[in-house]
């Protein structure tokens, strides 16, 4: 039988691969111009925003994963720091907005998400 839980985590993760596509999508519009990278990017952002409360829903449950704890730590710390610059970068109002702040985020997000699909693929017994 198939569990609620289960659903939303099938959606977490297809947004959340949705989402990163389209950053990389709006990554590439920087040769068109800022704006509509600008725009692009947010968009991508709000694409997750579904995903983040799921994955709160999940913490608050307990989800856990004792054997494997340093991957879904990991996956914690780099979405938490990915989100602080997010939230900063989508709202402006981090005065340091920068092309190499852009691209640590940028790798914190791929990071976090690799980890993601890792914790995805442990909890569904598929790893």
């Amino acid at each position: 039988m198939i569990s609620v839980i289960s659903v939303l985590a099938d959606l977490s993760l297809t947004l959340q691969v949705i989402a990163f596509v389209m950053l990389l999508y709006a990554i590439n519009l920087k040769k068109v111009g800022l704006a509509e990278h600008g725009r692009a990017s947010s968009l991508a952002v709000y694409v997750m925003v579904p995903t983040i409360l799921y994955m709160f829903y999940s913490i608050s449950l307990g989800f856990r994963l004792p054997e494997y704890g340093i991957i879904l730590g990991l996956h914690r710390l780099l979405g938490s720091i990915v989100l602080i610059f997010i939230i900063l970068f989508v709202t402006n109002r981090w005065r340091f907005k920068k092309k190499v702040h852009m691209d640590i985020v940028a790798v914190c997000w791929t990071l976090s998400l690799l980890m993601g699909i890792g914790v995805y693929l442990i909890s569904h017994d598929i790893l």
